[in-house]
C-alpha cells in the first residue's frame, strides 16, 4: 500500500474512533461525565499495562539513545515555547497546561510505527530506530514530565508549593510503578515461557489492547467539533509548534552528530507526528482544560495528514 494512503488511513481510524465517541455522547449512550472515568481507567489501568507489557517483552535498545536524546531536547523546547506563548496570551493555568501537553508530545507509537513501516518497507533497522525514539525519547518523558505538567497546571486553586508537591505525587502513581517495574524486570529478565508468567503477560496484553479505544473515547467525550472555538490563535500555535517547530528542532542539530542517515530521517518523521492523545487524557485526569486539549489535539491530527505527507516526501 502506498505510504500516503497508509498515513491517511491511520489518521482516519483515530478520527473515526473519536467521532464515534462524539456520536455516542450525542445519542446519550455515553455522557460527557464518563470522560473522567475513561481518563482514570487509562491512567491507572490500561496505560500502566501497556508500559509494563512493552518493557518486559522486548529488550530495550540502549545503543542508539542519541536519537532519543535529541527527541527529548526538542520536546523540552516545545514545552518551553508553548509556555511562553501561553503566558503571552494570558492563559490561566488549566488552559496553559493543556497547550503545553498537546504541543510538547507526539503520537510517536500510535501513528509513528505505521508511517515508518510504510515509508521504509522491509527495513528492520527503521523500526528499531522508531522504537528507540518512541519508547525512550517520547514515552518516559510523557509519563513523567507530562504527568507532572498536568498535575502542576491542573492544581490551579492551590499555591505554587502545593502544586509542586502535587506534581511529585506522580512518583506514587500506577504509571510510575509500571515504568519502574518494567525497567527492573527487563534488566533481570523474565522466564516468559513459564506458564504463570506467560498467563500474566497474556492478561496484561488484553488490558493493554483496550488502551487506544479508551484514549479515543476519553477524547471524544470531551471534544466539541467546533475546533476553532478554542481560538484560531491557539489552534495555529499548537499546529505550528507540534507539526513545524518540532521536526525543525530535531533536524537542525543533525549535521552536528555522527548518526546514520536512516536514523536521522526516522527521528524527523517521529518528531512530525500530531499531538499524543494521551496528553488529552492527562489534561482531563489531572484538572487541566480537557475540552481545550481535545480540540487542540484533534486539530493537529487533522492538519497532520498534510504535514506528514510533506515531511515524508522530503525525506525519501
Amino acid at each position: 500500500m502506498d505510504f500516503q494512503i497508509r498515513v491517511l488511513s491511520s489518521i482516519a481510524v483515530l478520527v473515526g474512533l473519536i467521532c464515534l465517541a462524539v456520536l455516542l455522547r450525542k445519542l446519550k449512550v455515553l455522557e460527557e461525565s464518563h470522560g473522567a472515568l475513561f481518563a482514570k481507567l487509562v491512567s491507572q489501568v490500561t496505560l500502566p499495562a501497556t508500559i509494563l507489557v512493552y518493557l518486559v517483552s522486548k529488550p530495550i535498545p540502549w545503543g542508539d539513545v542519541q536519537l532519543a536524546g535529541l527527541m527529548f531536547l526538542a520536546e523540552a523546547l516545545c514545552l518551553a515555547l508553548a509556555w511562553l506563548i501561553g503566558r503571552a496570551l494570558g492563559l490561566d493555568h488549566p488552559r496553559l497546561g493543556s497547550l503545553m501537553l498537546t504541543a510538547g508530545f507526539g503520537s510517536s507509537a500510535l501513528l509513528g510505527y505505521a508511517l515508518v513501516a510504510e515509508v521504509y518497507p522491509g527495513q528492520a533497522q527503521a523500526i528499531v530506530d522508531a522504537v528507540v525514539i518512541s519508547e525512550i525519547g517520547v514515552g518516559p518523558p510523557l509519563f513523567t514530565v507530562g504527568v507532572m505538567v498536568a498535575i502542576y497546571f491542573g492544581s490551579a486553586k492551590v499555591g505554587a508549593g502545593q502544586r509542586v508537591s502535587a506534581a511529585l505525587a506522580f512518583f506514587r502513581s500506577p504509571i510510575f510503578f509500571a515504568v519502574a517495574a518494567g525497567l527492573l524486570l527487563s534488566s533481570i529478565g523474565l522466564p516468559r515461557h513459564n506458564p504463570v508468567v506467560s498467563s500474566i503477560l497474556d492478561g496484561l496484553r488484553v488490558v493493554a489492547g483496550a488502551n487506544t479505544l479508551a484514549v479515543a473515547l476519553t477524547v471524544g467525550l470531551v471534544l466539541r467539533l467546533n475546533v476553532l472555538s478554542a481560538g484560531i490563535g491557539l489552534v495555529a500555535a499548537v499546529c505550528l509548534i507540534k507539526l513545524v517547530a518540532a521536526p525543525l528542532l530535531v533536524w537542525l542539530p543533525l549535521s552536528l552528530v555522527d548518526l546514520p542517515e536512516l536514523g536521522k530521517n526516522i527521528l524527523v518523521l517521529e518528531a512530525a507526528m500530531p499531538s499524543a492523545l494521551l496528553g488529552v487524557v492527562l489534561a482531563k485526569r489531572y484538572g487541566c482544560d480537557g475540552p481545550l486539549a481535545a480540540k487542540l489535539a484533534f486539530s493537529t491530527t487533522i492538519a497532520g495528514g498534510a504535514s506528514l505527507l510533506l515531511v515524508a516526501s522530503l525525506l525519501i
